[in-house]
């Protein structure tokens, strides 16, 4: 007589799934972090890894391990040493002149912001086919920051490269990328622009000034110049139409 059996099966589920719109999907790795761990499915591990290796960039090999004190000991009477074999001798001058011959280190490269016409995957790839790594932070073997569109939002990146020296190459103009990975050439030489100003909202200036004067348009200001200094009195009534609004919002909630 045959007996079924029926066993509870435990299933862990993505995290990053569940906090975005609280959908089921199997998790198939789990990303730690100090005393905080997370159970992410492939697609939230591949990108949760790609920003942590853009913001830091990649691990470092492990760290050699320093060799044990040695502890004197009594040396025993000397005995008659035999002489050496050529085949012996021979090794060890080779493995001398290996240890010598260390390899130089591969050169890195920092991107900052958005390349015109490029994913943020292919640009990286066309970059490390030129024989570069790269680096979300400059270290010794930096040799280039490539500024992309947006880049001068990234002031970390911004303020390595000008407190090292680090050249800059402008890409924001479409086809130049392209033409120096054709050219295999990475050349910098162009001017490294100041960190851009953002507000709470994460806005630059400019950004912002533009939001004012489309709003202050159409809000009783219709020969408001599009250049120049936004009025401080368009500015304030800007702002306090704003906090209005989200005033507004939260007493309704």
């Amino acid at each position: 007589m045959r007996k079924t059996v029926l066993l509870p099966v435990e299933k862990v589920l993505c995290d990053a799934h569940i906090a975005r719109d609280g959908s089921e999907v199997e998790a198939t790795d789990t990303l730690t972090l100090g005393r905080h761990s997370w159970d992410l499915c492939l697609e939230h591990n591949v990108t949760f890894g790609r920003y942590l290796c853009d913001a830091l960039g990649a691990p470092a090999q492990g760290e050699p391990q320093s060799e044990p004190e040695s502890v004197p000991v009594a040396e025993p009477a000397p005995e008659p040493v035999a002489k050496p074999s050529p085949v012996v001798a021979e090794t060890e001058a080779t493995d001398a002149s290996e240890e010598v011959n260390e390899p130089e280190p591969v050169r890195t490269v920092m991107i900052a912001g958005e390349v015109p016409g490029y994913d943020w995957d292919t640009a990286r790839e066309a970059v490390r086919n030129l024989g570069y790594d790269v680096v979300g932070r400059a270290d010794d073997s930096t040799v280039l920051l490539i500024l992309g569109e947006g880049g001068d939002r990234n002031g970390t990146k911004l303020r390595d490269a000008a407190e090292r020296g680090i050249p800059c190459m402008d890409v924001r103009e479409p086809g130049r990328f392209k033409s120096a990975i054709q050219s295999a050439e990475l050349v910098g030489g162009d001017p490294l622009p100041e960190p851009a100003k953002l507000d709470r909202a994460g806005m630059s200036e400019r950004e912002r000034n533009r939001l004012i004067r489309t709003w202050a348009r159409e809000n009783g200001w219709p020969k408001l110049p599009a250049q120049g200094r936004v009025p401080m009195n368009v500015r304030h009534a800007y702002e306090l139409a704003h906090r209005e609004a989200v005033e507004g919002k939260a007493a309704a909630a």
